[in-house]
C-alpha cells in the first residue's frame, strides 16, 4: 500500500475517534470556545478573589499595620510616638478637623478621655492630661497616608495600682441627663455583621457641631480590645450607623456639644451573634 493511502486511512481513523467522542459526550469536538471560556472564568474568579481581598483589607478586618503606636505617660502628660514599617513618621491626614483622635479608657471602663495631641516633632505628639494612678487603654485614631493601619490598644500603666477588667452587665435606664441636657438611646438589636443603628433622641435640643459632625460615638467591647468611632449617618442627624465583629458587651460613649461644652453619655449594650 502506498505511503498516500496509509495517510488517507489515518486521517479518516482520527476523524471517526473525534466524531465518536463527540457522540458519547454530546460536545463539538470543532468548537475551541469552551476552552477559551474555562479560561477566561478562571481568570475573572481570580480577580474577583483578589477584589474581595483588599476590599477586606480596606475594612480594617485582619490588616497587618504598617504603623507603630507607642503610648507613655508622665507628670500629667501623653506621648504618642509613630513609627512606620521603614522607621520614618507617617503623615497623617487630617479627619474631622483633626490628625489624631486619641482615646483613653481605663480598664473598667469608669474613665475615659477624647483628646486631640498635638505634634511635637516629627512622629511625637503630646497632650497634658492629669490621669488616676490605675491601668489604661490607649487608643490611636489616625488615618496615615498611603499606609495600611489597625487601631489596637496600648497598654498604660499609671502609678502602681493596676485597674483589672470587668465584665459590664446589661442595662435598663437608655436616658441619661448631663448638664440639664437629656438623651435617650433608642432600643438597640445588635447582631454580628449587621448594620446596627443607634438613633439618640435630643428630647428636643440640636446640638452644636463638633469636630464637624453633630456628634461622636465611641465603643469600646468588655476586653478593652474592640474599638469603633462612629460619626452620624448624614450631616443633619443624631442617628449612627455601627458594624461589630464580635459578639460581647460593648460599652458606648456618645458625645454631644451643648452650649460650647461637651457632654458624655455613656451606655452598655450587649451583641449577639
Amino acid at each position: 500500500m502506498s505511503i498516500k493511502k496509509w495517510v488517507s486511512l489515518g486521517i479518516i481513523y482520527v476523524v471517526l475517534v473525534v466524531l465518536a467522542y463527540g457522540l458519547m459526550t454530546g460536545n463539538n469536538p470543532f468548537q475551541s470556545g469552551k476552552l477559551e471560556h474555562d479560561h477566561e472564568t478562571s481568570e475573572v474568579n481570580k480577580e474577583e478573589e483578589t477584589m474581595d481581598h483588599s476590599e477586606h483589607n480596606h475594612h480594617g478586618h485582619q490588616v497587618e499595620s504598617e504603623v507603630h503606636t507607642n503610648v507613655t505617660y508622665n507628670d500629667g502628660k501623653v506621648f504618642i510616638e509613630l513609627e512606620d514599617h521603614t522607621g520614618a513618621a507617617p503623615e497623617l491626614a487630617i479627619e474631622h478637623e483633626a490628625e489624631m483622635h486619641f482615646i483613653m479608657v481605663s480598664n473598667d471602663l469608669e474613665n475615659y478621655y477624647h483628646l486631640h495631641p498635638e505634634k511635637e516633632q516629627e512622629g511625637t505628639y503630646a497632650v497634658s492630661q492629669a490621669l488616676n494612678d490605675g491601668t489604661y487603654q490607649a487608643f490611636v485614631d489616625i488615618a496615615p497616608e498611603n499606609k495600611a493601619y489597625q487601631i489596637a490598644p496600648n497598654l498604660v500603666q499609671v502609678g502602681t495600682n493596676e485597674t483589672d477588667k470587668v465584665s459590664l452587665e446589661s442595662e435598663d435606664n437608655w436616658t441619661k441627663e448631663v448638664d440639664g441636657k437629656t438623651v435617650t438611646l433608642e432600643d438597640v438589636h445588635a447582631t454580628v455583621g449587621d448594620e446596627v443603628p443607634l438613633v439618640f433622641d435630643m428630647h428636643g435640643e440640636t446640638p452644636d457641631s463638633y469636630l464637624g459632625a453633630l456628634g461622636h460615638v465611641v465603643i469600646v467591647d468588655e476586653d478593652v480590645e474592640q474599638y469603633i468611632h462612629v460619626h452620624p449617618a448624614s450631616d443633619d442627624t443624631t442617628t449612627f450607623n455601627a458594624h461589630f465583629s464580635q459578639p460581647s458587651m460593648y460599652k458606648i460613649w456618645a458625645e454631644f456639644k451643648f452650649d460650647d461644652y461637651v457632654h458624655v453619655y455613656p451606655f452598655i449594650i450587649e451583641v449577639q451573634a
